[in-house]
């Protein structure tokens, strides 16, 4: 294998990772939500959250399973 095959095959390489990455983020944000709330809610979401070291959307995922479950 000479550099220029190499060049050849690292740019194919490359191409095929930046197509999946963007197949990935395009299947993950196709259902994205938006949620209203009051101040005082909303801290006490961010305080649930921090304190059981998750994030938002996992709080809102587990709550919205359990709700429709």
């Amino acid at each position: 294998m000479n550099i220029e095959d190499s060049n050849n095959a690292r740019e194919e390489v490359l191409k095929e990772l930046l197509l999946r990455k963007k197949q990935r983020k395009k299947d993950w944000n196709r259902n994205v939500l938006s949620v209203r709330t009051n101040d005082e809610l909303a801290a006490q979401i961010k305080a649930y959250c921090d304190k059981n070291k998750i994030t938002l959307n996992q709080f809102l995922n587990t709550l919205l399973t359990k709700f429709f479950n």
